[in-house]
């Protein structure tokens, strides 16, 4: 029997190479003779392949370090001039940066999938720079397409039956309760603690690490949802506990919140920029006061580094105004691209951790399928966040199919508290009126009266078990182990708060433009437009005298010229 486990051990290894060989060049899409050096010739490749891409991923044609070209998904970026942009053995995008005195060497910034307007960025890009120039090299190719094929399908025919020896004998040695070892699953949850911790994806934060080991800065940009704080928090963690760094540490602030003095052998990563629900328009002056001051600081050559966490949609939108700040943004790795084998491990996610973890034969949750999570039409946030939310309330997977919309989804559930908890729906209202929920204080009685709210000090404490489905405890003050009765709560992730906002103001319009926190109604309110633009999906339109009270409050407060750029200062 000994014999045979060694035969098995070495097929299984040596198909276990093979495989994951395959999988990672897969990862980097296919190669191709050339890629398209034309507008229409770009997007009729395109439109042949968008078949394989997902979300808001697209067709790319990049080279690879070894000059060949590869087509492959994934989410377009604004790359810097004098840079190109090539595909990573992992199918992750990077800059290589050519001599721009050289000819055809990009000499303004564009997106990755208008690599196209730059040619040089391909090298060799001809049908001949793939193919053989004669017999012996194409009787050389052809072995060396022949040879793998056979081994493989020698060791295929070995692993099939050493694998069902093998499983066998394993079975055999389990017990009935077994239960997958973290190591096999190919996902990493950022807390354990939580049964809403977002996805990190291993990949990403291999990719984070190496790029901060080489870099004092770098920007992981992605949607609403897609785990820019905990893969950047895992990043950190895996960074500070080598042995390469060992006495280094990390933190998280908001931009808004940037020490004056930063402590040495420490990693910061930093977000909140232009908002933490959605952007208030007014905060660019800001937004480049906190970055002049990491630029600033990493000139001194300290012993520290930052990591930049911005939605994607910011960054499209005020990307260009950026530009000052190349330095900051110049190692960059994007959380949106969609692909579907990388994305495996989110579909066993919602199988094992959702659906095989409920034990009602009859639950709804048998009709969720991965393919509902990945629907376009539910692009605007990510799949860890909703996987997360389905995970922390599976309750809620009842709506969900009826709505397919998770943002009505979460609504309907805030409405329905109304009439099935009254003194809970207002002490969740009363903190999304609020912004957080500071335990060691009373209860706001000027609001909780102004609001009709019939809730205390004591009736709050006593619904914060319940409230544990909505709020967590800041980050902050877990790290700094906080007792709970001295903690500050806010909502357990900005999304659940928009849609506690949406919800509110979609029955109190006129009280949340009055008394909730002026953050929430700058990101999150707009004016009524004059054209037939759709609503942002993040925000909620102001009727004419919503906006007119909402001015007043801002004029009585002495804040008006502050916030005089904003949409709702502005409209008339």
């Amino acid at each position: 029997m000994a014999a045979v486990s060694v035969v098995q051990f070495w097929l299984i290894l040596t198909s276990v190479i093979c495989l994951f060989n395959w999988v990672e060049a897969s990862k980097a899409g296919h190669k191709v003779d050339t890629c398209p050096e034309t507008k229409d010739l770009w997007e009729s490749r395109a439109a042949s392949e968008s078949a394989s891409c997902g979300g808001v991923s697209e067709y790319h044609c990049l080279r690879d370090k070894d000059g060949k070209k590869r087509e492959l998904c994934l989410e377009k970026t604004r790359i810097l001039q004098g840079n190109c942009p090539i595909v990573t053995e992992k199918g992750f995008l990077n800059w290589e940066p050519c001599n721009e005195s050289l000819p055809g060497c990009p000499d303004n910034h564009y997106l990755s999938n208008e690599v196209y307007k730059f040619p040089f960025c391909f090298g060799n890009n001809t049908s001949s720079s793939i193919k053989s120039e004669n017999k012996d090299m194409e009787e050389d190719s052809d072995i060396e397409i022949i040879v793998p094929v056979v081994i493989l399908i020698l060791v295929a025919v070995g692993v099939v039956l050493a694998g069902l020896i093998y499983y066998l004998m394993i079975q055999r040695n389990r017990g009935p309760n077994y239960e997958p070892k973290d190591e096999e699953v190919c996902l990493m949850e950022n807390d354990k603690r939580y049964s809403r911790a977002e996805i990190v994806k291993k990949d990403h934060v291999q990719q984070g690490l190496a790029a901060l080991q080489k870099h004092d800065a770098l920007l992981i940009t992605g949607m609403l949802g897609t785990a820019v704080t905990s893969t950047a928090e895992s990043i950190m963690k895996e960074f500070s506990n080598s042995e390469s760094h060992s006495g280094w540490s990390f933190k998280l602030c908001k931009c808004q919140e940037l020490p004056v003095k930063f402590d040495p052998k420490t990693i910061y990563f930093v977000y909140g920029w232009f908002g933490l629900y959605n952007d208030n328009p007014c905060s660019m002056n800001d937004v480049k006061i906190y970055l002049n001051t990491i630029n600033s600081t990493l000139k001194k050559k300290p012993l520290n580094k930052f990591i930049i966490g911005l939605r994607s949609d910011f960054y499209r939108r005020y990307g260009s105004d950026l530009e000052d700040f190349e330095d900051l943004f110049h190692k960059s790795m994007s959380l949106d691209s969609v692909n579907k084998m990388r994305d495996q491990g989110y579909e066993d996610h919602l199988k094992n951790k959702i659906k095989n973890a409920c034990s009602n034969s009859e639950c709804l949750c048998r009709r969720l399928t991965f393919d509902m999570i990945m629907d376009k039409k539910e692009g605007k946030i990510g799949i860890p966040l909703k996987l997360a939310i389905l995970t922390n309330d599976h309750d809620l997977i009842a709506t969900f199919l009826e709505y397919k919309n998770f943002k009505k989804t979460l609504m309907e559930n805030f409405k329905s508290l109304k009439t099935s908890d009254l003194d809970l729906y207002q002490c969740v209202m009363y903190v999304c009126l609020k912004g957080d929920l500071k335990c060691s204080e009373d209860v706001d009685k000027r609001l909780v009266n102004s609001m009709h709210f019939n809730i205390s000090k004591e009736s709050v404490e006593q619904k914060m078990s319940v409230m544990g489905k909505y709020v967590r405890m800041r980050k902050s003050d877990e790290r700094q182990k906080v007792e709970a009765s001295k903690a500050t709560y806010v909502f357990w992730h900005p999304f659940i708060y928009i849609c506690a906002f949406h919800a509110l103001f979609e029955s109190n319009p006129e009280d949340v433009v009055k008394y909730c926190n002026l953050d929430a109604i700058l990101q999150l309110v707009r004016p009524p437009s004059k054209s037939d633009r759709k609503t942002n999906y993040f925000t909620v339109t102001a009727t004419e005298e919503q906006v007119k009270i909402f001015q007043g409050r801002i004029k009585s407060e002495g804040q008006d010229e502050m916030y005089a750029a904003h949409p709702l200062l502005e409209f008339k």
